[in-house]
């Protein structure tokens, strides 16, 4: 498995020196960020095809642009204006994705803060099915990643956060064309176990995040949980994700995208220099993990037959007193 880097840390950067950087880190698969924060990119540019720039730049160093991400759309808003402004954009990051090569577009749900998950969940196949529809038209997925986006009280802007909320969601969206961008992050500090939920969305997961969060156990003790201030992102290996378990377990289940390192970690965050540290030590402590793809490779490709062979053993020790 190699390592990406989804490229929101760097804003200060253009896409020439963000790509020319990673070159020189040994980075060659990037996410990139789709939001109006950036002020390097005109996504309506791109999304009309005037993507010389970015795909000579990416050439020049060697990048292959997988999949763009902007998550803060109001999809499930109550205001009519704001959910056509969500639809419109994310119509454009299409475009964009598929003009760029990529091959997938992420998201999050959007939500009306007044209304419950499972209100909201009532309002999703109305607001998503046009655009997944538009998204299979053009050859490029939609996925939801899963940032509970917790600093606001009430969330405002997703309502997959979880393993069953997913599950009602695909029940009432079941497309190839829509699935998940999985960070582990975030599951960790709501203490849901992020390795039982790859395997249950194997199907689903078409981009993995690298992110770390670490739960602070003496200020959990005190101020509890409702506030969000008991944890903090890190970079991995210095939270409480355990990636030789979380990478194995993508092995395990086939994926064969590269996992994209998101930095914010605020120890490394004062200056654009302390995140390209973040980053550089965050490569390093995934590399040895990543290490186990041909092992994975090697069981995806003789899974089914080892699975024949188990079925088989277990038919012929029905009766035979092997056991």
């Amino acid at each position: 498995m190699e390592i990406g880097l989804y490229h929101s840390c760097f804003f200060e950067w253009d896409v020439e020196t963000t790509f020319a950087w990673m070159e020189a880190e040994g980075f060659s698969h990037a996410e990139l960020y789709g939001g109006p924060r950036y002020p390097f990119i005109d996504w309506d540019d791109v999304a009309d095809g005037r993507v010389d720039a970015i795909m000579k730049s990416a050439e020049r160093h060697g990048i292959t642009i997988h999949d763009i991400m902007y998550g803060a759309l109001g999809f499930l808003d109550p205001e009519p204006s704001v959910r056509e402004h969500a639809a419109d954009y994310l119509k454009k990051l299409i475009l964009a994705a598929k003009n760029l090569g990529a091959s997938s577009v992420s998201t999050f749900t959007g939500r009306d803060p007044d209304l419950d998950f499972e209100a909201n969940l009532a309002k999703i196949r109305k607001t998503f099915e046009p655009l997944i529809e538009f998204a299979a038209h053009h050859g490029v997925k939609v996925l939801l990643e899963n940032c509970p986006m917790a600093h606001d009280w009430p969330p405002k802007y997703n309502i997959a956060v979880n393993p069953d909320m997913w599950a009602l969601i695909f029940h009432e969206l079941d497309s190839d064309y829509f699935g998940l961008n999985l960070d582990p992050s975030h599951l960790v500090w709501q203490g849901i176990d992020y390795v039982d939920a790859v395997y249950r969305f194997r199907d689903k997961i078409h981009i993995a995040q690298a992110k770390d969060s670490q739960v602070m156990t003496n200020i959990q003790r005190t101020r509890g949980t409702l506030d969000g201030r008991f944890w903090r992102h890190r970079i991995a290996g210095h939270g409480d994700v355990d990636w030789n378990r979380f990478v194995a377990a993508l092995v395990d289940i086939g994926y064969d995208k590269p996992l994209f390192i998101e930095h914010e970690d605020p120890f490394f965050s004062r200056d654009t220099e302390a995140v390209a540290r973040g980053v550089q030590m965050t490569r390093q402590n995934l590399l040895p993990f990543a290490a186990m793809t041909a092992i994975g490779k090697n069981y995806s490709e003789t899974k089914e037959k080892r699975e024949e062979g188990n079925r088989e053993d277990e038919e012929n020790r029905d009766g035979k007193g092997i056991y």
